[in-house]
């Protein structure tokens, strides 16, 4: 009976620990486009009734629920390295929208 209960503990605390495990992890490049695209959302519907809305439409469009994507960011910007590799991200991200955006106003000239 002792054996029975031995390995039922065990079981149970493996179980705890893998649930405790973040599976909430966003790879760090959706997680860079989603930073750029709300910021740009802020900046774009700054007290406006479409702010929500266009924040959900992000959500949607990288396939993630806000409840990840804090947890994602809270996890990795305490961690310097990581961050470091995440801001390059989403300074390159922003870069390229810059240019896009610049090659559609050429194209209207």
């Amino acid at each position: 009976m002792k054996q029975v209960k031995k390995i039922s503990v065990s079981f149970f605390i493996i179980l705890f620990l893998f649930s405790c495990q973040s599976d909430t992890n966003i790879e760090k490049e959706k997680l860079a486009k989603v930073y750029v695209d709300l910021l740009l959302a802020d900046e774009l519907y700054a007290e406006t009734d479409s702010l929500e809305r266009k924040k959900t439409e992000i959500f949607e469009k990288y396939s993630i629920i806000k409840k990840d994507y804090d947890s994602s960011f809270v996890n990795m910007k305490y961690d310097s390295e990581e961050w470091n590799i995440f801001f390059d991200l989403a300074t390159a991200y922003l870069d390229t929208l810059k240019a896009h955006q610049k090659l559609s106003e050429e194209k209207r000239e």
